[in-house]
């Protein structure tokens, strides 16, 4: 009868050990759970307070818009200079010009430049090239 006891002793000896571990495990958690409460409870003023904040904010007038600098382009009076050049210089610059041997008029032609394509659709269009016939320059 006594080792019955004894069995009983140390079986009721480790049911309170655990039930010791398992009480200290539960005043823990619930230590976490009011800190984590309070975190919460923070959190949510904290949250209200930027709500009421952005409110403030939404409610003031907002500044007036410029246009941008960009945007703005300042309109001057135009004035014709007086025309100080002659018509024969004019007609001069609007002359062709060979650069290598100074012959005008005539003496240089245009042809397409085969080298340089600028399409091909509808058809195959060339750039210009301009020629002089007395020296054979292009340019």
């Amino acid at each position: 009868m006594d080792d019955l006891e004894s069995d009983y002793e140390t079986i009721i000896n480790k049911l309170s050990n655990q039930i010791t571990k398992l009480w200290n495990q539960v005043q823990y958690y619930q230590v976490l759970v009011t800190q984590q409460e309070n975190q919460i409870a923070k959190l949510l003023n904290e949250n209200s307070q930027l709500k009421a904040q952005i409110q403030n904010v939404s409610l003031q007038p907002t500044p007036p818009t410029y246009p941008s600098q960009q945007s703005y382009t300042p309109s001057v009076p135009t004035q014709q200079a007086p025309s100080t050049i002659t018509s024969d210089v004019v007609t001069s610059t609007l002359k062709r010009k060979c650069p290598n041997c100074g012959a005008m008029g005539f003496a240089i032609r245009e042809e397409d430049d085969k080298t340089k394509i600028i399409s091909y659709i509808p058809r195959r269009i060339y750039a210009k090239k301009r020629v002089c016939t007395k020296c054979r320059f292009e340019f």
